[in-house]
């Protein structure tokens, strides 16, 4: 017995493949890089971060600053220098992402 043969769209393995920030790029207007760090777990055992001094980080993230206000964590790195190359080849293949840094 043959297995049925199911059409698999290109695009819904591209998106399956691309991180959710990035399929709304155009709703953000900044880049930010804070350094961050766990001080415990929800109830579902998801991690709660919040930024700290640098000194205190754990990883540092690269933030995407709403246009309508906000912030949302795009990728976390061990290092503020893999965060700054990050968010340099962001800008560098987005411009309007160069705005200003809070």
């Amino acid at each position: 017995m043959t297995k049925a043969h199911i059409p698999v769209s290109p695009i819904d393995v591209a998106k399956a493949v691309t991180p959710r920030w990035m399929q709304n790029l155009r709703d953000f207007d900044a880049l930010e890089i804070h350094p961050c760090i766990v001080i415990g777990n929800d109830r579902i055992d998801n991690p709660i971060v919040e930024q700290c001094e640098p000194v205190d980080a754990q990883f540092w993230c690269v933030f995407g600053h709403l246009r309508t206000g906000g912030l949302d964590d795009f990728e976390d790195f061990a290092t503020e220098a893999e965060a700054i190359a990050f968010r340099d080849r962001l800008i560098a293949a987005y411009p309007h992402l160069a705005g200003e840094e809070g």
